[in-house]
């Protein structure tokens, strides 16, 4: 599974550097969409496994800036260490069931998680868990959410709705997110090369994926002050349904 810039045709280098840069614009202007966002354009130009692996060194670069902003990062790690260590668990065994996965399942995954996004924008659950019942939810949340990124590049949708239900103060939130995607890509990235499957070129590919990436951010964070945010998440929200349903329909015509 070849993911070098020798093996891209030219439709699908311009199709993953165009979804890069939007990824980046999400991440540039809401501190969070880089995998949400991109990954699922990335899907229709190369392969679940090598859109992983493309967007391994971006996820981990443009959070590892964000978990250290605001100076939040020993909080988030003192209070959800027990997260974090069931993230990185449940991403070992995920990687494992990458590798024996049919294309046409890894399509239907990928689309139903992009569609739980929108779903959760859209209803805004109040439910808000007791702080009691933190530890006991956060070992399968941390554990399910790693196994599904470890499968399809996805962290965020269990992640978040978990995250959101905490009523986390905003700047803790984005550090939380930040750090916690900081961890899954790192052992994402370290059981791929252990497995065998993200090699020394792949990592060139995927260092270089930086470029499109941070022109987006630097785009998104200069046109942040002139789109509201309700605007924006609603962009979002109807583009990641359309992307969603489309993964699906690829899934049902794909030979």
């Amino acid at each position: 599974m070849p993911s070098d810039l020798l093996s891209f045709s030219i439709f699908a280098l311009i199709g993953s550097s165009a979804a890069l840069l939007i990824g980046g614009f999400s991440k540039g202007s809401l501190g969070l969409g880089l995998p949400l966002i991109a990954m699922p354009i990335l899907t229709w130009f190369v392969p679940v496994p090598q859109a992983i692996i493309i967007l391994t060194i971006p996820i981990f670069v443009t959070n590892i800036w964000q978990a250290f902003q605001g100076g939040n990062f020993l909080n988030v790690v003192h209070r959800f260490w027990l997260l974090a260590l069931a993230l990185i668990i449940g991403i070992a065994l995920g990687t494992r069931i990458l590798l024996s996965l049919e294309p046409r399942t890894l399509y239907v995954l990928v689309g139903v998680l992009v569609l739980i996004q929108p779903v959760i924008r859209v209803l805004k659950p109040a439910f808000q868990l007791p702080p009691s019942k933190h530890r006991q939810i956060e070992a399968i949340v941390g554990f399910f959410s790693g196994a599904i990124g470890g499968v399809s590049g996805f962290f965020g949708p269990f992640l978040l709705a978990y995250l959101a239900m905490l009523r986390l103060e905003k700047n803790l939130f984005a550090a939380t997110v930040a750090v916690m995607f900081f961890v899954g890509s790192s052992a994402l990235a370290l059981f791929l090369a252990q497995a065998g499957v993200m090699k020394i070129e792949d990592l060139v590919t995927s260092c270089l994926a930086l470029v499109p990436t941070s022109i987006g951010i630097v785009i998104g964070q200069r046109v942040r002050g002139y789109i509201s945010q309700h605007q924006f998440d609603g962009a979002i929200t109807s583009v990641m349904f359309v992307m969603g349903m489309s993964l699906i329909a690829k899934a049902i015509l794909f030979h």
